[in-house]
């Protein structure tokens, strides 16, 4: 579900910590996530949900990928999450967690449960499998965790892509991460988005898995928040 960005560019960037809207580029702004920012990135999610592109004719359940991938995290450690906004409104957002094994275990206990009726595996059509499978099914932990025990989604809408505000989005919270103690973050990208995958390989990140279908990506968080070893990337693609 991550998809990147490429480095920022335009003004000096903003902090936005503390809820009010910091700008980043002229026109383009971001605060932090918040319990009701959830039907937007939600709807961000779905919009972006197939490799990078508009995934609503795909699912029997709209609201299913964002229930999965975005709407959790304003709900649990939203402190690592935020919302990227311009003139037309909600345009994108980076969300994390700290530690993926509480999280799951969070989710597990209070998130899935009043889901599970919502999502009936009935009626779903083969987009809909693998997210499914995450609401019915307890996850496998991965050695990843031990070693990146942190993970992030990225996410924006094509009017801000190729901009720089994705590599932003990745760079404050990799620092934020840092401070708070993590080794590492890591993300899956889908093998269908090869400019995603080009992207965070220009970024710091590492593959630390691959498939035919995807590839696990980490990155090595030092106390100062930046990837051990990574060089300053170029303009994305997204």
């Amino acid at each position: 579900m991550q998809r990147g960005s490429g480095p920022g560019r335009g003004g000096p960037v903003g902090d936005g910590r503390d809820g009010r809207e910091e700008e980043v580029q002229p026109g383009v702004r971001w605060r932090a996530v918040r319990a009701e920012d959830a039907p937007a990135l939600s709807r961000i999610c779905r919009l972006t949900g197939d490799a990078g592109r508009d995934a609503g004719d795909l699912t029997a359940f709209p609201d299913l990928l964002g229930d999965v991938y975005a709407a959790p995290y304003a709900h649990h450690e939203a402190a690592f999450g935020t919302l990227v906004l311009d003139d037309e409104g909600p345009a994108g957002y980076v969300l994390g967690c700290l530690d993926t094994a509480r999280f799951e275990r969070w989710r597990a206990e209070r998130w899935w449960p009043p889901l599970r009726e919502r999502y009936p595996r009935t009626g779903a059509r083969p987009f809909d499998a693998d997210l499914l499978r995450s609401v019915h099914e307890p996850v496998t932990p991965s050695p990843v965790w031990t070693t990146h025990p942190s993970h992030l989604h990225v996410d924006l809408l094509p009017r801000l892509q190729g901009r720089g505000v994705g590599r932003a989005l990745v760079e404050r919270l990799c620092g934020q991460l840092a401070a708070a103690g993590s080794p590492g973050v890591h993300l899956g990208v889908s093998a269908r988005n090869p400019g995603a995958v080009a992207f965070y390989r220009r970024t710091g990140f590492t593959e630390l898995e691959v498939t035919a279908t995807g590839h696990t990506f980490g990155r090595v968080l030092s106390p100062a928040g930046s990837a051990a070893g990574s060089a300053a990337g170029s303009a994305g693609v997204l």
